[in-house]
């Protein structure tokens, strides 16, 4: 018998990782390998913000009362003070940059 000259693959005969024109790639939300990755988790940034907003003002006055000469006790106070207070402002500074929605 003869056959005739070999057809073309059909689509259904590629592997699963080559699209076509008629056909989408088999995992569309799989990055290519020309894209670059899409960008991380914002957590880190949420983190440092806290680090930044809360920690470091309570500790700058801290050190600064010391540096006056404010006894240890009343100067923790006053630092820890500076945190709670900061740490109530925190939650608004992330709803004004727009990282957390608004109820």
């Amino acid at each position: 018998m003869t056959q005739g000259p070999e057809q073309p693959a059909a689509p259904q005969d590629r592997p699963p990782s080559v699209a076509s024109p008629d056909r989408p790639a088999a995992h569309p939300d799989r990055p290519a390998a020309d894209r670059p990755p899409p960008p991380a988790d914002q957590i880190g940034r949420i983190w440092v913000l806290a680090f930044a907003t809360v920690l470091i003002p309570g500790i700058l006055v801290f050190i600064a009362l010391r540096a006056a000469g404010a006894p240890l006790g009343p100067a923790g106070l006053l630092g820890l003070l500076v945190m709670l207070v900061s740490s109530v402002a925190y939650p608004l500074l992330l709803k004004r940059l727009g990282w957390v929605g608004r109820r």
